[in-house]
């Protein structure tokens, strides 16, 4: 009987750091809404034209070149005009308080 083959390990992947979340969600959003934006726009332009994957490949490079900076810039104020829409709190650092602290300070503002 021969041994089962052992699978190889793969190499861990490159990942992000969390912190540039900010900026990849937004990049990401933009490239999928440009993607199928540009096919749309492109279709509806030309039909089904034999040169219809060029001409969509370069009315999607055009777009997500533009989309990519606009979402980024975009995206902070979409998330607090989101929230007043929603009335969810605002989550920036300036306004986070510890557990508790607003009971202490209007605890000592009535004495």
């Amino acid at each position: 009987m021969n041994p089962a083959p052992q699978a190889k390990a793969r190499p861990t992947s490159r990942r992000f750091d969390p912190k540039y979340t900010p900026f990849l969600v937004p990049a990401i959003m933009a490239i999928a809404m440009s993607f199928v934006m540009s096919l749309v726009q492109t279709i509806a332009r030309l039909g089904f034209a034999p040169n219809l994957a060029s001409a969509w490949l370069t009315s999607f490079a055009i777009g997500a070149a533009v989309a990519i900076p606009t979402a980024i810039l975009v995206a902070p104020s979409a998330r607090r005009l989101a929230g007043h829409l929603t009335g969810t709190p605002r989550n920036s650092p300036g306004n986070r308080q510890q557990a508790g602290s607003g009971e202490r300070s209007q605890a000592k503002g009535s004495l």
